[in-house]
């Protein structure tokens, strides 16, 4: 297993001159303060709302830039460059939500290739609410994030780089502190093509280890049940993960003792492998639950307790 450094933050393969180039966009606004906009007000029409979100995704992108006032704007953190960080900051302002305490998140990103594609893992210690890929080839690479079906995503190619986002417009969380992103024939991809930052629900990046793996995604037969309950017992959430041998549709619910359902965690269509939801408890009681997993004639369950 080879461990990679921690990659810079900025999706770009020219990172010391970003910030030049941004100051450079602004001209002296930047500089001198001559800008009156206000953060996250790309179109300067004194709104914060969907307009100015779609216009800082285009630039993250490169599909189109923004300049001068509206650059100073999109740089919502002020850290002389605009990424995932300030569009989780601008979901934010716009929701008029509160700053969470600080979270410190650390994740470890592992790189695996399965065939002709590669899955990056990511493995997280809080919840993760966007992430950036940046990704150096000749040709367009189609980028897949695995379950999370709230999760939006927008990707674009041009000069050798295809820009992937994953992010809530409501600032949800990932399902789970495990998320996988398939990369589509970028298997023999070089690592030091691949560049991402993770980032928690306060738009704060994480701390982040790479390492590539060597087996094989799909090395091996999986089993039907519940591979992870954690933790347990719990207040307010735990992270459920599962496996399925084939694909198919799935229901994973919660019940409680007397055999009624409370709450459906997840339904849907679920492709061979490992998955993994976050079942957020809040409004229910203390007391023990079961999390049931149905899978046409599979059904798997386990205790869970939960206390407040």
């Amino acid at each position: 297993m080879q461990v990679f450094d921690k990659m810079n933050n900025a999706g770009s393969w020219s990172i010391g001159s970003r910030m030049d180039q941004m100051l450079e966009n602004c001209g002296s606004l930047c500089e001198g303060g001559a800008c009156t906009t206000a953060a996250g007000d790309l179109n300067e029409d004194e709104i914060l709302n969907i307009q100015d979100l779609i216009t800082m995704v285009n630039h993250i992108l490169g599909s189109s830039l923004v300049a001068d006032c509206a650059l100073e704007a999109a740089d919502m953190n002020m850290d002389g460059i605009v990424n995932i960080q300030d569009l989780i900051s601008l979901v934010n302002a716009i929701l008029g939500s509160a700053r969470s305490a600080q979270l410190n998140g650390y994740a470890e990103i592992k790189y695996v290739s399965s065939g002709d594609d590669m899955i990056i893992h990511i493995n997280s210690d809080v919840d993760l609410a966007g992430i950036q890929l940046s990704l150096l080839n000749d040709t367009q690479i189609d980028v897949e994030l695995k379950d999370n079906s709230h999760i939006k995503q927008n990707s674009y190619f041009q000069n050798g780089i295809t820009r992937y986002l994953a992010y809530s417009m409501f600032n949800q969380p990932f399902d789970g502190w495990t998320t996988e992103i398939l990369v589509h024939s970028a298997g023999k991809l070089n690592m030091k093509d691949i560049q991402i930052i993770v980032a928690d629900i306060n738009g704060d990046a994480l701390n982040v280890s790479h390492y590539q793996g060597s087996e094989n995604y799909q090395g091996g037969p999986q089993s039907f049940e519940i591979t992870k309950l954690y933790p347990n017992p719990f207040n307010p959430s735990t992270e459920i993960g599962f496996s399925m041998p084939v694909g198919g549709h799935v229901q994973l619910a919660a019940y409680d003792v007397r055999g009624n359902e409370v709450d459906i965690i997840f339904e849907g269509a679920q492709s061979v492998g490992q998955h993994s939801y976050t079942w957020n408890a809040a409004s229910f009681p203390s007391g023990v639950y079961y999390i049931r997993l149905q899978a046409g004639d599979m059904i798997t369950s386990q205790k869970a307790l939960l206390i407040k």
